[in-house]
């Protein structure tokens, strides 16, 4: 019995190494991302009720991040631009100054999921089968422009690292959900872009 729990150890160092490595190869890809194209649904979770919103936005790992509005038809046309330092609304033309982009909003949810994957702690690794897929699971640790830590758990693709779903929580409680309809992005070495 000794001679099987003896041979059985190495298989179990090797088996722990295998999730490591996917664990880098998932934190390399977003880390390497330049820019990116994203198309989601953001539900914002308020105390009182949920604000759902269907947004474009276009990320730059240098210049930040402008989020539009394309749903509801109220809002359409309304956008932010989220930098490290700023917040800036935009409508029709014109530019309002809105505050820091430190907190987290429906204005730089898609920013802080990349932002998390890439450069975050990782607190919780695996695989969450949602309906009939299987995705990989990363739940990381971050800190936003303000200083502030908040939690990023982001289901993705397990082939090409594509990001599905992501929750943004603060202390526990999820105040950002983001489903990802489209996705594609530029990497830092390379020209061709990744879906």
């Amino acid at each position: 019995m000794k001679k099987y729990l003896l041979l059985l150890l190495p298989l179990c160092l090797l088996l722990s190494g295998c999730g490591h490595s996917k664990r880098e190869a998932v934190q390399d890809y977003y880390a390497s991302i330049r820019t990116a194209q994203a198309e989601a649904q953001i539900v914002v979770h308020l105390d009182t009720d949920d604000r759902t919103f269907t947004v474009s936005a276009a990320y730059d790992r240098q210049r930040g991040t402008t989020t539009t509005i394309l749903e509801p038809e109220t809002l359409r046309g309304l956008s932010a631009t989220v930098t490290a330092e700023e917040l800036q609304l935009l409508y029709d033309g014109s530019v309002w100054a809105a505050g820091d982009g430190g907190n987290l909003s429906a204005a730089n949810a898609v920013q802080l999921a990349l932002y998390a994957a890439g450069q975050g702690f990782v607190t919780r690794e695996g695989t969450d089968k949602i309906g009939t897929l299987e995705y990989l699971l990363l739940t990381c640790e971050a800190t936003d422009g303000a200083g502030e830590t908040y939690a990023c758990t982001l289901w993705m693709q397990p082939e090409s690292f594509a990001p599905y779903a992501a929750e943004l929580s603060r202390e526990g409680k999820v105040l950002l959900t983001v489903t990802f309809t489209q996705f594609t992005c530029q990497m830092e070495e390379d020209t061709e872009e990744s879906t």
